[in-house]
């Protein structure tokens, strides 16, 4: 029998990348949290150029997601200038979207909120929480993953060349977890 009354122990997946940010993942039943700290002074995507067009190029779907911020501003103008820690979280939901949408389901919606506290926190320190339960948990170490790969590629931009990097998304045309419906030719 479980005894209800001893605290149910939650298993935190910590993980470094590089000399880039580290990550301490807990799933929780009915949403994960995630806190992400970056270990360098880049803060924000306006630090990244080209940021737009190297999503466009490995992951075009996410500058389609909807994103609720404080003027309104869809994603793809969004993401021009805003923190690292909210684009982890677009990059993250979209991978999640797209592996459940792989996995035989039509559709798939997930949702995330990104907050700081840079009083109270040190600088580059991100409070992630996502609607992604335990009942995904097979899907959100691969989409983890992916995200990382995805970041690596846009927080290291500058430090390499220009040559063109190997594209990591899925072309399997998606948009906010849902299958965009082809044209026909009568259309």
């Amino acid at each position: 029998m479980l005894d209800r009354s001893l605290p149910i122990r939650l298993q935190v997946k910590e993980i470094t990348i590089n000399d880039l940010f580290s990550l301490a993942v807990t799933q929780q039943p009915t949403s994960t949290k995630i806190i992400m700290q970056l270990f360098n002074n880049k803060i924000s995507t306006s630090e990244i150029p080209f940021v737009t067009e190297l999503l466009n190029d490995h992951l075009p779907t996410v500058l389609l997601t909807k994103c609720y911020n404080e003027t309104n501003l869809p994603f793809a103008v969004e993401v021009r200038n805003t923190e690292l820690g909210h684009l982890f979280e677009h990059i993250l939901l979209e991978y999640l979207c797209q592996l459940k949408i792989a996995k035989g389901f039509s559709q798939a919606s997930f949702s995330g909120r990104t907050s700081w506290n840079w009083v109270k926190d040190p600088m580059g320190k991100f409070h992630i929480r996502l609607s992604c339960g335990s009942k995904d948990a097979d899907i959100l170490p691969l989409a983890i993953e992916k995200t990382i790969a995805l970041m690596k590629i846009l927080m290291q931009y500058n430090q390499t060349t220009l040559l063109p990097t190997k594209k990591i998304y899925f072309a399997n045309g998606l948009k906010n977890g849902k299958r965009l419906r082809k044209k026909s030719a009568s259309s």
